[in-house]
């Protein structure tokens, strides 16, 4: 790893053997029922507590808080609740305070965000209304994270993300376990169908719905399946993030961009900017 000093430049492997493709996702389409959506992206919250692929995310997304100064997260892409409330008591811990998380999503799943915050006691706030991360409602201000969902964006999207967080001068966080290697990926997602069948009974909130579109009408296998497949195939190498934040041309920022450990022999792919200064 090589670690640059003046632009905070870290460099830790492109994480890609196979050239980018923005393959389509089933649950992001516009006409994908939003019950099949909704089972999907807590399926996902269920693997994120449980695996915890993120853990080692913790200690740079605290530094980067404390770069800025701040104490408010505004999650954007969350899902049923994203992987960051995993990391919640760690970052409390570090930074030696209680943390304000917003949740926001496109498409909300308003259910599993209501009883979040419901069970928070007031910690976790929720936007139950559309956000799109391209251009965040300038009240929304906090430092922002997108964990597992920035490659859902094609490159002229993804760095409208990075020119919204930079123009209202808000810190971002972005964390991928998706990489583009199938020597490492390929088992894992043809596992896939096989393990949601026997996780199925365990993933709360309990509904009928799932163990119907899970096990009588496998709707929610074989989509998670390509879905992750697919997820693979478009995440950004490092060097591709790179080239997104020089695009910018934003002089007053910091920013890291890198890999570190998660599961297995996997690893998470990070981009990190802050305003210089805070």
């Amino acid at each position: 790893m090589g670690l640059y000093i003046g632009e905070r430049r870290t460099c830790a492997g492109n994480g890609g053997n196979v050239a980018r493709f923005h393959a389509f996702e089933f649950h992001e389409l516009g006409f994908f029922p939003a019950t099949w959506r909704d089972l999907l992206t807590e399926l996902m919250s269920f693997y994120a507590r449980l695996l915890h692929p993120y853990r080692h995310v913790a200690p740079m997304l605290a530094e980067a808080l404390e770069d800025v100064g701040g104490n408010r997260i505004v999650d954007l892409c969350s899902g049923a609740g994203s992987p960051l409330l995993s990391l919640l008591p760690v970052l409390e811990e570090t930074l030696g305070g209680r943390l304000e998380v917003v949740l926001t999503d496109k498409f909300p799943n308003v259910g599993a965000l209501r009883a979040l915050a419901d069970d928070s006691g007031g910690a976790i706030k929720t936007v139950l209304e559309p956000v799109d991360a391209m251009a965040v409602p300038p009240e929304l201000r906090g430092f922002r994270t997108i964990f597992t969902a920035f490659h859902h964006f094609r490159e002229s999207e993804a760095r409208a993300i990075l020119e919204d967080a930079v123009r209202l001068e808000q810190g971002i966080g972005i964390f991928e376990y998706t990489e583009r290697n199938f020597l490492i990926w390929t088992l894992p997602l043809l596992l896939t169908p096989l393990a949601i069948l026997f996780a199925t009974p365990f993933v709360r909130p309990f509904r009928f719905s799932r163990l119907l579109w899970t096990y009588l009408i496998p709707v929610v296998p074989f989509a998670a399946l390509w879905d992750g497949f697919a997820s693979c195939l478009r995440t950004y190498s490092t060097g591709e993030l790179w080239k997104l934040t020089e695009s910018l041309g934003a002089s007053n920022y910091a920013w890291r961009i890198g890999r570190v450990p998660s599961l297995g022999a996997s690893h998470v792919t990070f981009l990190i900017g802050t305003p210089e200064g805070g």
